[in-house]
């Protein structure tokens, strides 16, 4: 059994630290607009020095998001893009891709770099896996309609390596190819534009003998509790049932989220790297601890399912589109003094005694509550209150020892 690697996204140069940190294997991040996160802050080709450097401390990979699906307008943009990677003296470890004109520039411009192919796609058999493979893909990421039967089998072809998504925000639409933002909104899924329109609560609004709208005669779509998201889909969570995720011997296991939160993306990926080495460690007699469970629950997120790879049936959300947050990044550890003591980077207010969270940087240790016994300003004043944007020094009197990148972290409601 392959121990599969952990996949994180990268929106920006604090989250691909950041997943590194947490245990992230590998991170996959977009340049410019040519991927289907076109809003996301994202990276350039100049970037990549840095980019592999980091990825390079932690012996990580990188993949670069190149799965727009262009026009004719937009190839001229993708091959010159391509040029510029080709000069690169750097180069990411791979390439996701779905477009077929993307794959045959790649093919010509970068041979070097490994092709993976984007779920954007759809891939649903094997002779798809085969016809892929002679295209030079040598990754191909699975549907997320598909079970943890479709998955084993799918591994069992030996024909590439086989990536899923484990977490995060899902599509109401086959893999991604929705046109409602592209009809209601003017902004292309296939584009990186998509609006998210499923996530709207709707009208039904009547029209007259002409056929004209009578926006006074409509009234909202309900169920029986209240206003119903008809098309919007629950977020994937497997984190219960990575054990069965591992046994099919799939190559990685994929988190999504590149215009998530450092902080969402950091304990998404905590979470499962305890899943995935806990069960690699002690086998069927792990107990994931609650704590990281009470994690995902307190991030922002959509009611969980396990999705189709689960067979979960009910994966709509019909009464709200989002749930906020209950977790709240107070501050952020800069550097650790003797004593005990830590300067912290303070996001929001926080007080003396006050019981805070905590999420270490370090991967194996699991959060932890702590509360402060003295905070002073880097004049050496006692504070009873951390201000925001201000750094100060920070002590506690338990046996937690805080390191830096460790997040600080408040619990609302």
């Amino acid at each position: 059994m392959i121990k599969p690697e952990l996949l994180a996204p990268a929106g920006n140069f604090e989250t691909l630290h950041a997943a590194f940190l947490h245990g992230a294997d590998a991170v996959f991040l977009g340049m410019g607009t040519l991927n289907l996160r076109a809003y996301s802050e994202n990276f350039s080709v100049d970037d990549l020095p840095e980019i592999m450097r980091i990825a390079g401390e932690y012996s990580g990979k990188v993949y670069l998001v190149l799965n727009t699906m262009p026009n004719d307008d937009q190839i001229i943009e993708v091959e010159q893009f391509l040029i510029q990677l080709a000069n690169s003296p750097i180069k990411p470890s791979a390439m996701i891709v779905s477009d077929p004109g993307v794959i045959r520039l790649c093919g010509k411009i970068v041979p070097e770099i490994e092709l993976h192919l984007s779920t954007q796609t759809g891939t649903f058999n094997s002779e798809s896996l085969k016809f892929w493979a002679e295209q030079g893909i040598t990754r191909v990421v699975l549907p997320r309609e598909f079970s943890l039967e479709q998955i084993a089998h799918s591994v069992s072809q030996e024909i590439c390596e086989i990536e899923v998504f484990v977490h995060g925000a899902m599509c109401v639409s086959v893999s991604g190819r929705c046109l409602m933002g592209a009809y209601i909104s003017g902004r292309h899924p296939n584009h990186g534009e998509c609006s998210q329109p499923c996530r709207f609560s709707y009208d039904i609004v009547a029209r007259d003998g002409a056929g004209n709208l009578m926006p006074d005669k409509g009234f909202s779509v309900e169920e029986e509790n209240g206003t119903a998201y008809i098309f919007n889909s629950k977020d994937l969570n497997t984190l219960e049932i990575i054990p069965q995720l591992i046994e099919t011997g799939v190559h990685s296991l994929k988190i999504e989220g590149r215009n998530k939160s450092v902080h969402y993306v950091s304990s998404v990926i905590k979470a499962y790297r305890a899943a995935i080495d806990g069960y690699f460690e002690k086998g069927d007699s792990y107990v994931l601890p609650e704590s990281y469970r009470t994690e995902l629950e307190l991030l922002d997120h959509r009611p969980y399912t396990t999705g189709f790879v689960g067979g979960d049936a009910q994966m709509q959300s019909v009464s709200f589109a989002k749930e906020k947050s209950k977790i709240r990044v107070v501050g952020v550890v800069k550097e650790v003094l003797p004593n005990c003591v830590a300067v912290v980077d303070v996001k929001n207010p926080f007080k003396t005694e006050e019981l805070l969270s905590i999420l270490p940087a370090n991967a194996k240790v699991a959060p932890y509550n702590l509360a402060f016994t003295e905070i002073v300003d880097l004049s050496g004043n006692r504070m009873n209150t951390a201000i925001t944007n201000r750094v100060v020094c920070v002590k506690n009197s338990s046996e937690n020892k805080l390191k830096v990148g460790d997040m600080i972290r408040r619990v609302i409601g």
